[in-house]
């Protein structure tokens, strides 16, 4: 499972917690599974389970259902990065990422990979196929990679507030909340494509923090222990050859 996996490699509490982070897992409503996700929930008291289907057309209003949770269990946040679970995070560089933005708390951004100019789907075969009655654009707003992006409290706040006037006519979350939700609600983009990685994931970028969010699609398991080791020895490394430079 592949939230093992996460807690036991960069989402583990000794890990995150001298970091400043909370790691918490939103789940949807899956009756065949509910047992695994009962166990979770009472043993590490971070699951956010929702009464949603977990199914591609809910999941607009699943993410903005986990950013509400999130607003109400913890209040003003400085910074909520929001994940897909086949994404590893450098958290280390995640973290300096922060320490650098930590004066723009106040600005209404989302800190991502941002796509631009992106065609609607009209081919009615396609899982991302769109009719001109539903969205009559020919292309979205400016929006973010859904594998993962990074919001602060006034946002959130917006996105809530806006989301509540606004009803999901496109399934594709990343496309409703941060491309759809954020015009009307006037939020912008601010580009850190340099520090994403999609399939071709290089193991040194992501140890050396050039890489902050590697999306790894099937096999995330096994690939995310894999990066985890790397990392953890190559900082290691570097900790022995800088005493040794003392």
């Amino acid at each position: 499972m592949i939230l093992k996996v996460i807690r036991e490699t960069w989402g583990h509490p000794s890990v995150t917690r001298p970091l400043g982070f909370t790691v918490a897992y939103g789940i949807g409503k899956d009756p065949s599974f509910q047992r695994p996700i009962d166990w979770e929930a009472e043993t590490f008291g971070d699951i956010y389970q929702l009464r949603l289907q977990d199914d591609y057309k809910a999941l607009p209003q699943k993410v903005l259902s986990l950013l509400e949770m999130s607003s109400s269990a913890c209040g003003k946040l400085p910074f909520v990065v929001k994940t897909d679970d086949d994404v590893f995070i450098n958290v280390y560089a995640l973290r300096d990422l922060l320490e650098d933005i930590k004066d723009r708390t106040e600005e209404k951004n989302f800190w991502c990979l941002v796509w631009e100019g992106m065609p609607v789907i009209r081919t009615n075969h396609s899982k991302w196929y769109i009719t001109k009655e539903k969205y009559s654009d020919s292309a979205y707003p400016n929006y973010c990679s859904g594998s993962a992006y990074i919001i602060n409290s006034v946002v959130l706040d917006a996105l809530l507030e806006q989301s509540n006037h606004t009803v999901p006519l496109v399934p594709a979350e990343d496309v409703h909340v941060t491309g759809i939700l954020a015009r009307q609600a006037g939020v912008g983009h601010v580009q850190i494509s340099s520090r994403y990685a999609f399939k071709s994931t290089n193991e040194d970028k992501i140890a050396d923090g050039q890489t902050i969010f590697a999306h790894l699609g099937p096999g995330a398991e096994d690939r995310g222990e894999q990066l985890w080791t790397y990392l953890v020895w190559k900082r290691k490394q570097v900790k022995n050859e800088l005493a040794d430079g003392l």
